[in-house]
């Protein structure tokens, strides 16, 4: 999953009960914090790879998508959030926490069978909703689209703010064409080439560049936009 990762981001907006316990940027790369890791490794050398298996193309990613180190994740994600936020106490370590973990369970959802139990474990889990693409597209789609109307609705701020907000979820899901549907699309149709498309440092790095900029447009938006009491 893509762009529907950041649907449960939105879910802690009013949870500090007056105050935002979570703010949304940080739900922003809480969300996407596996991938973070991912681009990384995949910088090292470490994943990346795409290995062709009936015609369909599955990932190496056995550091930052197995189960258990998915957990770690978590569980580091929320520490750093603890860290760097203490007020929030063990509430906001547990929300950021669940907001890492849930990319693991919405990459289920969507991935092909890739995501294995542990790094070098030979089963490896996967309900292939990407196997249907344009179905997929409108499910991540969907998903964001909800939490922005939820958040829309639990804030409060000028319309300049809710121009912004649609205008980035237009940005959104044309990332989500380019990245998602238009290679899926080709697996469909038989023409995907996995050799085509960014590697190593190049895909590490466009992918760091493209979550700091989704998370530094929701953070100026967010400035704009107070939670209701």
């Amino acid at each position: 999953m893509f762009m529907g990762h950041y649907g449960p981001a939105v879910w802690d907006t009013q949870r500090g009960k007056g105050h935002v316990l979570v703010p949304l940027w940080v739900g922003f790369l809480a969300v996407q914090f596996m991938d973070i890791i991912f681009a990384f490794f995949a910088m090292a050398g470490l994943e990346g790879g795409v290995r062709m298996v009936n015609d369909a193309p599955l990932f190496t990613i056995p550091y930052s998508h197995s189960l258990v180190t998915s957990l770690g994740w978590a569980l580091l994600g929320g520490l750093l959030f603890k860290l760097f936020r203490p007020t929030a106490g063990a509430k906001g370590f547990w929300v950021v926490s669940g907001l890492v973990f849930s990319h693991w369970v919405l990459d289920l959802l969507v991935h092909r069978p890739d995501l294995p139990l542990w790094p070098g474990s030979s089963v490896e889990l996967g309900l292939g909703f990407w196997n249907w693409p344009v179905l997929a597209f409108a499910l991540e789609m969907g998903l964001l689209a909800a939490a922005f109307i939820y958040w829309l609705k639990v804030t409060t701020g000028p319309k300049a703010s809710v121009i912004g907000l649609w205008a980035l979820f237009i940005f959104m899901g044309a990332l989500q064409f380019l990245v998602i549907l238009a290679p899926g699309l080709q697996v469909k149709n038989g023409t995907f080439d996995p050799n085509v498309g960014s590697t190593g440092v190049a895909l590490g790095v466009s992918m760091l560049v493209i979550y700091a900029l989704l998370a530094g447009s929701i953070a100026w938006i967010e400035k704009y936009r107070a939670p209701k009491l």
